[in-house]
């Protein structure tokens, strides 16, 4: 994204500007990225009286998530996840066209529905990507649910024997937004199915949904009921 020849065409606010060999905004994005990065890395040196990583965004990520729990437990943890999110955001809209990207995949499963299923990607906020159902807004699915999803949209998902669908740690994270560290524990503490894929570990979507879902289902729960108190 650096060049101004490479990436999304669109302009976007701060680059790549006429005549500049490199789009400001990616440059922008990406230094404050490594900025953030290594001040809180710094911090947790400091405060922990170890050594700090060397200054790349892999080394700080790595280091960083290998100190969560210590972060999760600091007063400054709000700020910490709060800033990081920021930068996400930022990056994805730098790495986002600006449009919105609507997919149509064929008809809704839900019985009785006869919607069309449509993939929806990008847009200004770059956010989380989602199927939807165009006649009726309860019938979504997140982009975890998509594998799901995709087997009821399969005739041979109906029935017979399971294809197992292998999916890469690094996918895991992405699409269920839990820290690399989070996944291999995770993996570990539940006996996910695993094999190597291009010399690579990667796990068994099956039981990486069981988790999750389960997790996230549990998360859910504990919102309603903060709110619930708060109301009270």
């Amino acid at each position: 994204m650096l060049s101004s020849s490479g990436g999304p065409r669109e302009r976007t606010s701060g680059g790549p500007l006429p005549g500049m060999p490199f789009n400001t905004a990616a440059t922008e994005v990406r230094s404050g990225i490594v900025t953030t990065l290594a001040s809180w890395s710094g911090l947790v040196a400091q405060e922990r009286g170890v050594a700090a990583p060397v200054r790349t965004v892999p080394s700080l990520a790595r280091w960083l998530v290998e100190h969560l729990e210590w972060l999760a437990a600091h007063p400054a943890a709000g700020e910490f996840s709060a800033e990081l999110h920021r930068w996400v955001r930022a990056a994805r809209r730098v790495t986002s066209s600006g449009a919105v990207r609507r997919v149509p995949l064929g008809t809704c499963v839900e019985s009785g529905c006869g919607g069309t299923l449509v993939a929806r990607t990008g847009g200004p906020s770059a956010g989380a990507a989602e199927i939807r159902c165009d006649a009726d807004a309860g019938h979504r699915w997140a982009e975890y649910e998509w594998a799901q999803l995709r087997c009821r949209m399969t005739p041979s998902g109906t029935g017979g024997t399971r294809r197992t669908q292998w999916v890469s740690p690094q996918d895991v994270s992405r699409i269920w937004r839990v820290s690399l560290g989070s996944v291999y524990r995770l993996a570990s503490e539940n006996a996910w199915g695993r094999r190597r894929v291009g010399g690579r570990s990667h796990y068994d979507e099956a039981d990486v949904r069981r988790t999750l879902s389960a997790r996230m289902a549990g998360r859910s729960a504990a919102v309603t009921d903060v709110a619930a108190g708060a109301r009270g």
